[in-house]
């Protein structure tokens, strides 16, 4: 159900041939995704609320640098059946005239390779929050404190009580512009 699910957003965000490319690669050994994560973690500051930005820079590294079709997910996260993230449309791209469309977003982005699901942003989120949170309290309990990147699959992750519900996968537009945004954002913070 989900892999139809996924063959269905990624032939709307791009087409059927990079559905088919998505589904027939295979990585046996993830010390790509895990070396390259490292590495945005280290160059990208702390910063609440940039899921979206910082998946998209690290699925257009993936891309662009190892020939691995990444794709960037937009969705829902639930904690053990308690929505923590809800993502109710796309992430707002420039119309064909040039302007960006006034709308505000919210929801979750992550990549997702073969079966599994990257998140650099799930950590930083769930350390960030002051006070009680399902998220801050189920991310400390399963996986400690000081961690950087989550990178597993989605069947565990389910399993542990945490779902990741893909409703959009991001078109290279999207990914374009958010990417920039990043570029802004690093640069007003240096």
């Amino acid at each position: 159900m989900r892999d139809e699910t996924l063959k269905q957003l990624i032939t709307s965000a791009y087409d059927l041939k990079e559905a088919e490319n998505y589904f027939q690669f295979r990585i046996d050994n993830p010390q790509i995704l895990i070396s390259s994560a490292k590495e945005i973690l280290t160059n990208i500051p702390h910063s609440f609320g940039i899921c979206a930005m910082i998946s998209t820079i690290w699925a257009a590294r993936l891309r662009d640098f190892y020939s691995i079709p990444a794709i960037v997910v937009a969705g829902d996260l639930k904690i053990e059946n308690t929505t923590v993230f809800q993502c109710k449309n796309n992430i707002p791209e420039k119309s064909k005239y040039g302007k960006e469309k006034p709308e505000i977003w919210d929801g979750h982005c992550w990549i997702e390779v073969n079966d599994y699901i990257g998140d650099l942003s799930i950590f930083r989120t769930a350390y960030a929050i002051s006070g009680p949170s399902v998220l801050k309290e189920f991310i400390l309990s399963n996986f400690g404190n000081g961690k950087g990147c989550l990178l597993c699959s989605h069947q565990k992750l389910e399993q542990k009580g945490m779902e990741y519900i893909p409703k959009y996968v991001l078109t290279e537009n999207q990914i374009t512009g958010l990417i920039k945004g990043l570029g802004v954002l690093i640069n007003r913070d240096t």
